[in-house]
């Protein structure tokens, strides 16, 4: 899958470190939906979509700069969601958001 985030949804954006040396992109999409599994044997919260503030954590290419392809889960907050990426082992400590989106 690939994403292109619009300067609408993005509520956060940075670099992080790939293997100590690649730089890439992260980013925190805000969606007024958290989107279900889809899954008819998963309990209905789970499979339906529903209608509340959800952000989703994107990580950008290792090999093309503003190429979204890989994300990380559905976070309740924009503080839940940085606080995921920044704990995330191998790079979360090289994660760096930019001050303003």
């Amino acid at each position: 899958m690939t994403f292109f985030p619009t300067s609408e949804n993005v509520a956060a954006k940075g670099t992080f470190l790939y293997d100590d040396m690649v730089e890439c992109d992260i980013c925190i999409v805000h969606s007024p939906i958290r989107y279900g599994s889809g899954d008819y044997d998963d309990a209905p919260e789970v499979a339906n979509d529903i209608k509340v503030d959800t952000y989703y954590l994107w990580f950008g290419s290792t090999t093309e700069r503003n190429r979204f392809n890989a994300g990380g889960g559905g976070f309740s907050s924009l503080k839940e969601a940085k606080t995921n990426a920044e704990g995330r082992p191998g790079f979360g400590r090289s994660v760096r958001w930019e001050a303003n989106v």
